[in-house]
């Protein structure tokens, strides 16, 4: 694994400056939207774009010392790491601790992108996982407050709102969970607004202003479905919303039909049932950069916890060996002559490749014996 000389980079940690930074120039009073308040104490000229609620907990981090040093940072990282852990474990009536922590350290390499960058991802793999037993628990209203949270801290998680529309409730019940998320995000905008109009002005500034990260243009960056789509399209030089718009409703229309499928086939197994709902919810997601796929480690692990050890050979061929190879090949041949979608979307082939993996297993259950496809781990209903 790469994390090691990863961390030990002094160019490392490029996000942890910048939620430093951000903070540090809030506290003057000064714009934490504009790069040039936040460069100043950072010097990696990148844009802070979170909400301004966010400020608050990054100030806590700061409050408690945290960004004292980035290695006081990282073991608050590694302590949510555990502590998700083990929400994840006990949720599992027979736990393979072998194979959550190969998954953990070499899925899609996202554990090493979330060190290298210092970026806060691992919080949504402590968050997911107290979601998911909540869940479980069938504490949907607790969850469902918790869903919003994840979905003010970054707006892009809040398309997981929609794992509400799966639970076994009824309809009303469903859309008063759905309506509660996205309440708790509208009320952190309102007491922002309240609080100060300047700032969320500048956010919105932001969010829709060419440092936008929703105008990444992909690549190794940002390995997002769509974003792949858009710059394969425009190689292909059809590039243009038109020809994307079309592409990505095929795609999203393809992915709710496997959803459909393959979560039919589960409603009787709760973890399965939600991490098929959290799987293709990924998919689907406008925007993905490379340590967000650390969160698929949650529903992966209940889906092939259970799978035979060739078929544990070939999840992690396709999730782990595929990602290193890419990130190591330039070592083996500095020409860098791999095709230009495996070289530049690894984490996305591979989450292509399990996704019809997921998709397929499910589709031959209905074609061989029962006892040749075990019952996902812990199932509870």
């Amino acid at each position: 694994m790469p994390l090691a000389p990863g961390v030990s980079d002094p160019g490392s940690g490029w996000d942890y400056r910048v939620f430093m930074g951000a903070v540090q120039a809030f506290d003057h009073n000064q714009n934490p939207y504009d790069v040039a308040n936040v460069n100043q104490y950072t010097g990696d000229n990148l844009p802070f774009t979170y909400p301004p609620h966010t400020l608050f907990f990054f100030w806590l981090l700061q409050f408690f010392a945290i960004f004292q040093s980035i290695w006081i940072y990282y073991a608050l990282l590694v302590v949510l790491i555990i502590a998700g852990s083990y929400l994840i474990l006990t949720l599992d009536n027979k736990p393979d601790y072998f194979f959550f922590a190969t998954l953990i350290f070499t899925g899609f390499i996202s554990l090493f992108w979330n060190f290298i960058t210092g970026n806060k991802d691992v919080l949504f793999l402590f968050l997911f996982s107290c979601i998911l037993t909540l869940l479980v628990k069938k504490k949907f209203w607790q969850s469902s407050i918790l869903m919003g949270l994840a979905g003010a801290i970054s707006l892009i998680t809040i398309p997981f709102i929609a794992l509400y529309l799966i639970i076994k409730r009824s309809w009303i019940e469903r859309l008063k969970y759905i309506f509660l998320s996205v309440g708790v995000i509208a009320a952190l905008f309102i007491l922002t607004l309240w609080i100060s109009p300047s700032l969320l002005s500048a956010y919105l500034a932001t969010i829709t202003g060419t440092s936008s990260p929703l105008y990444d243009s992909g690549g190794y960056n940002t390995p997002s479905p769509f974003s792949m789509f858009g710059d394969l399209l425009a190689r292909a030089g059809i590039g243009g919303i038109l020809p994307l718009a079309a592409v990505s409703a095929v795609f999203v229309c393809l992915i709710g039909g496997a959803a459909w499928y393959c979560i039919r086939k589960n409603r009787q197994n709760e973890l399965a049932l939600y991490s098929l709902g959290m799987l293709f919810l990924f998919m689907i997601l406008p925007r993905i950069k490379p340590y967000d796929f650390i969160i698929l480690i949650i529903p992966l692990y209940f889906l092939f916890k259970e799978s035979s050890y060739r078929g544990k050979m070939l999840f992690f061929g396709l999730i782990s060996l595929l990602p290193l190879f890419v990130w190591y090949y330039p070592w083996i041949d500095p020409s860098d002559s791999l095709p230009y979608i495996i070289d530049t979307y690894p984490q996305t082939i591979s989450l292509f490749l399990i996704t019809v993996l997921v998709f397929l297993r499910e589709w031959y259950k209905d074609r061989c014996p029962s006892n040749q496809f075990p019952e996902n781990p812990g199932s509870r209903t």
